[in-house]
């Protein structure tokens, strides 16, 4: 009867044993859900899957979100309103139509001219302020090596010299051809 007894016990134990290492088990293999967002990290032009040609650049940021990599670039700005002048840049798995909302401009819905560059074809508006300003948005999508580039311009000068046509000298970035 005393080896009866001290099996039971010992098959308790064992059970309680198997248990704990069943959910410690589980436990240590479970996913991680965080979700991650970085803090924009300044960037050299070079790093820019989108090559700026034909006009003065300030500076340049990159930020990873979920599913996206979020590159933007402040351009020379004689207009001093200080979200007018960028190109917002983004890569991720599918074509965006208008900017993340943190930038504040959007695509007109109306079509616009189209034209092309070396990525390929792109639309672009044109605009004159009643303040003498004249504007250009402009819209580009490209996909390659299964994920898309969606770029987004948006420039107004108040200097009637000024060309507004560089967004015709976008090209890939050598280092980040395959974005």
């Amino acid at each position: 009867m005393g080896e009866l007894l001290f099996m039971k016990t010992h098959c308790h134990y064992y059970l309680i044993l198997v248990v704990i290492l069943i959910l410690s088990g589980c436990q240590m293999t479970s996913k991680n859900n965080q979700i991650r967002i970085y803090d924009p990290t300044e960037v050299n032009d070079f790093q820019l899957p989108i090559l700026i040609d034909g006009i003065d650049t300030v500076r340049s940021y990159r930020q990873s979100r979920i599913k996206e990599t979020w590159f933007w670039t402040l351009l020379e700005n004689d207009t001093f309103l200080a979200t007018e002048n960028m190109v917002v840049q983004v890569v991720g798995l599918h074509p965006l139509q208008q900017p993340p909302t943190p930038f504040v401009f959007e695509i007109p819905d109306e079509e616009g001219v189209l034209a092309y560059n070396a990525i390929g074809p792109f639309q672009y508006w044109t605009s004159f302020e009643q303040t003498g300003e004249r504007c250009l948005v402009a819209l580009q999508n490209a996909k390659k090596g299964g994920y898309w580039l969606s770029v987004f311009t948006h420039y107004c000068t108040a200097d009637q010299e000024k060309h507004i046509t560089w967004v015709n000298r976008f090209k890939l970035s050598l280092l980040l051809e395959r974005f």
